[in-house]
Order: structure tokens, then C-alpha cells, then sequence
């Protein structure tokens, strides 16, 4: 039983880490087309 928390909470966790370095990536890269635009 244990095991198992403790496994699904390294996937929660995992999951949140790749979330959060996508929305990362995604907001820079909405920042760099504007200022790619702006220097267009």
C-alpha cells in the first residue's frame, strides 16, 4: 500500500515538474514570436 503512494506520488510529481517546464516553454516561446514580430 505504501509502495504504491509513494510510487504514485513520484508520477504526481513528475508530471507537475513536466507541466510546469512546458508552461515555461510554451510562455517564452509566446514572448519570442512577439518580439520577433516586433522586430519584423
Amino acid at each position: 500500500m505504501w509502495e504504491r503512494l509513494k510510487k504514485a506520488g513520484f508520477f504526481v510529481s513528475a508530471g507537475a515538474i513536466i507541466f510546469f517546464i512546458l508552461k515555461i516553454v510554451f510562455k517564452s516561446s509566446y514572448f519570442a514570436s512577439l518580439i520577433y514580430r516586433w522586430f519584423d
